[in-house]
């Protein structure tokens, strides 16, 4: 008995990943898809510590109102060429740093719900209220989990409301966002989204902070990173084949779907206990397929882009006066 409890985390993770992609595709409303949902899945559920500093309230909030200020931006840029949605990213970077800082927390997921609607140019109003819905199931099975003895409760993690920290938080995230600055000069010279997927803005936010565990095994990261997003297009490609196989041509074509992006987040939880530790991000990058649709290139990308952003981000976490600063609010 004490096994299935202790596997509770990894099946409500695979089932949630199932029922949202099967909502999404059910519905044909794949806007409500935020593939940092595997990220989250990860840290609320399956990673033992505190990850972000955050309590469950905070999630809730912190997420929702990133996803809307994404949302809003994307309607406002919606008539502009796709050119102007580089630098909506680097606005979009910032207004998600101001989130964190005034919500006293390190909810690095707010990066992708953010720049997600202004990637893809949503401009539904149905991604907020996805998220929000997402925000507040992620709290109550993290709870019914508590319950159930699956995992401890985490202990609380906001950061001192002192306006000192916040002026040093903002300064630091103004020094990281220059990092992001030469990658989205070039994705907009190459004029391909594909390089810079919502998960990898949460990549670069976690690896430019130092107190980080990830920070010491990046090669270990960045290979769970090309491996998850490897996995994800495979698995999305088969969900194609398996749909025309005759046991399933009766179903709709959402419930192969759904069997296969349940097997992709299973393979990448099983890659993650072979390196180091489960990098969140990896979770997301492994469902991010089944929002974009398939590209054999996605993997290629997520490489260049992922050995860039650690690269830059350990240049930031060097850089004496970057270590001259009291990190421990950052």
């Amino acid at each position: 008995m004490s096994v299935i409890v202790k596997k509770l985390p990894q099946v409500a993770a695979i089932l949630a990943s199932m029922i949202l992609i099967f909502v999404a595709y059910t519905t044909n409303k794949h806007e409500i898809i935020l593939p940092t949902f595997g990220a989250l899945i990860t840290g609320a559920w399956l990673v033992p510590e505190n990850l972000w500093h955050y309590h469950k309230l905070n999630l809730i909030v912190s997420l929702t109102l990133a996803a809307v200020c994404g949302l809003m931006i994307s309607r406002l840029t919606g008539g502009w060429d796709y050119i102007v949605v580089y630098p909506s990213l680097y606005v979009g970077f910032l207004i998600a740093a101001c989130i964190l800082i005034f919500g006293r927390t390190q909810i690095y997921p707010c990066f992708g719900a953010m720049t997600l609607p202004i990637l893809l140019r949503t401009t539904s109003w149905f991604y907020p209220l996805s998220v929000f819905c997402i925000g507040v199931a992620l709290i109550g099975v993290q709870k019914l989990l508590e319950l159930a003895g699956s995992r401890q409760p985490l202990p609380g993690g906001e950061f001192p409301e002192h306006r000192q920290h916040r002026r040093e938080r903002l300064v630091y995230y103004l020094q990281t966002s220059v990092g992001l600055v030469p990658a989205l000069i070039l994705v907009a010279l190459f004029d391909n989204h594909w390089f810079l997927l919502p998960p990898l803005f949460v990549t670069y936010a976690t690896f430019c902070n130092s107190e980080s565990t990830f920070t010491h095994y990046p090669v270990q990261t960045w290979g769970q990173l090309v491996i998850a997003a490897t996995t994800g297009s495979a698995a999305f490609w088969l969900s194609g084949k398996l749909s025309e196989m005759p046991v399933f041509e009766m179903a709709d074509y959402s419930v192969s779907v759904s069997l296969m992006v349940g097997v992709a987040v299973f393979v990448t939880m099983l890659w993650g206990r072979l390196f180091h530790r489960l990098f969140p991000p990896a979770v997301s990058l492994a469902i991010t397929p089944f929002l974009v649709q398939f590209n054999p290139w996605m993997p290629l990308c997520v490489a260049v882009t992922a050995s860039y952003l650690i690269f830059i981000a350990w240049c930031m976490r060097t850089h004496p006066a970057y270590k001259s600063r009291d990190l421990k609010y950052l």
